[in-house]
């Protein structure tokens, strides 16, 4: 079978930046690595998953692979080490024809022949070490007790096979929102979760100090605003004369501040505003969310003499809301 798009396999598009490509990848590998997953294609995607972040996490490798594919050349045969010394002609047999696997370790993988799962290592060490807790270089201190030296060692070092107890909690909205630390208790234990910005609901994370955990968050119910997958929605209250005569009122952000937002006159309680933009940040390749802002208005709790007399000349000289709605007519 002919190798994926590498953009495909992360599910990025080709303007996805170098946070956007670590975001995909981490959350890809916590999905489809042999000692999690168990079914019989997971070995394969990780495969591909690694091949793909291989090239597209180096810059020059992701200069190389754009241009070999936008002068006609394929995945395959880059992975096959023909475009990897330039992309001038992808038709002819580029240096490491002759031996397809010359300098390129994933090029059996492209080919849909994937490693076992104890051969896989790594080509972005702290991206592994902050999924699974392990150290491939050793470079920050190993994990204790039986198997750090096995663990510990160079650039190509395996990774130790682990099972990972999983862990799910509720962690603020706003943590979501803004991303940053967040103390979690395990086995009485307290640690550090560091929740990415824009984290997906469900999302797993490693657990910086726990080499067998991981954590599968989310969001815990908030105050005022609702989260619908990556939009939020909160209600706004106005009062009569705002929303009959319109206004420009401050709408609060999820992310800190307000936005000055317009209210155009007659606006009906219950009315949906749009803020695009304003949701969850962008993440993983996906856009950032929208904020809805409902509108409800609120009529005055304790009107004066004055307040009644002018309602009820309003009140006189307004239509009835009822009047055109045939099952409410008296």
């Amino acid at each position: 079978m002919p190798a994926r798009d590498y953009y495909e396999v992360l599910g990025l598009s080709r303007t996805a930046t170098a946070a956007d490509v670590r975001s995909a990848h981490r959350k890809l590998v916590l999905q489809y690595h042999p000692d999690r997953n168990k079914e019989k294609t997971a070995a394969a995607r990780f495969a591909e998953v690694q091949q793909a972040y291989e090239v597209l996490s180096d810059d020059d490798k992701r200069k190389q692979y754009d241009e070999w594919i936008r002068v006609g050349g394929t995945t395959e045969s880059f992975a096959s080490g023909s475009g990897q010394a330039g992309a001038q002609n992808p038709h002819s047999q580029g240096p490491s024809a002759g031996n397809p696997s010359a300098g390129n370790p994933w090029a059996g993988a492209a080919r849909g022949q994937p490693r076992g799962a104890e051969q896989w290592t790594t080509s972005d060490n702290a991206t592994f070490e902050s999924i699974f807790g392990d150290i491939f270089g050793g470079g920050r201190g190993g994990p204790r007790g039986a198997g750090a030296a096995g663990a510990a060692g160079g650039r190509g070092s395996r990774a130790r096979r682990q099972e990972h107890a999983e862990y799910e909690i509720a962690i603020p909205l706003e943590k979501i929102i803004r991303g940053g630390k967040h103390s979690i208790s395990i086995d009485n234990q307290r640690y550090e979760l560091d929740i990415p910005i824009g984290a997906e609901d469900g999302e797993l994370l490693s657990v910086s100090g726990r080499l067998d955990a991981v954590v599968r968050i989310h969001a815990d119910a908030h105050a005022w605003l609702t989260r619908d997958e990556r939009d939020l929605s909160y209600d706004l209250p106005l009062s009569i004369v705002e929303a009959t005569l319109g206004a420009t009122v401050d709408a609060p952000l999820p992310t800190g501040g307000t936005v000055a937002l317009k209210i155009p006159a007659g606006t009906p309680s219950g009315k949906k505003m749009r803020i695009a933009g304003k949701g969850i940040p962008a993440a993983g390749g996906k856009p950032a969310g929208d904020l809805f802002v409902v509108i409800q208005i609120v009529p005055p709790k304790e009107p004066n003499d004055l307040t009644k007399q002018l309602l009820e000349e309003i009140g006189r000289a307004s239509e009835n809301p009822r009047a055109r709605i045939a099952h409410l007519r008296s």
